[in-house]
């Protein structure tokens, strides 16, 4: 691990990082959604107690983020976390900082005893798929998706 994590912060976003996330974002998802549409969805986000959004903080710039949401599966009979999102700027990929974003989810999530915790990932994203694997995420589902206009 590179000794740019040792000096990295991993904490909930606020709204002072309004601005460095949709940037972020931007970066991660070009052209997804206007900032606007942004904007408006992390405010009604981070106002929802089953969301949960963390920002590497490295010096007082923000890195990366990861986002996750808490759900109650009757089926599984518990409580499920749902990763949503995990971003780190390019210049810092490759030292560790997606790994302190990633343990800091799975240890709020473990808080808040979920029974399992999923994430999503590109079938091309070799080093995603090889992240998640080092941390103990090995079951394999297919996830499809539809969008709406």
């Amino acid at each position: 691990m590179d000794r740019t994590a040792n000096k990295i912060t991993i904490r909930f976003a606020n709204e002072m990082d309004f601005q460095d996330l949709i940037i972020l974002a931007e970066e991660f998802m070009p052209e997804e959604a206007s900032e606007e549409k942004r904007v408006k969805m992390l405010k009604q986000a981070l106002m929802n107690p089953s969301y949960g959004l963390l920002v590497a903080d490295l010096k007082g710039e923000i890195i990366g983020f990861t986002d996750y949401w808490l759900t109650c599966d009757f089926v599984h009979g518990a409580k499920l976390s749902y990763i949503h999102n995990l971003y780190v700027r390019s210049k810092h990929r490759r030292k560790g900082v997606a790994s302190k974003l990633l343990k800091e989810a799975m240890r709020n999530a473990q808080k808040t005893r979920v029974s399992e915790i999923h994430v999503t990932t590109r079938f091309d994203n070799k080093s995603a798929i090889r992240l998640y694997k080092k941390h103990g995420l090995v079951k394999e589902h297919l996830e499809l998706e539809k969008e709406f206009e």
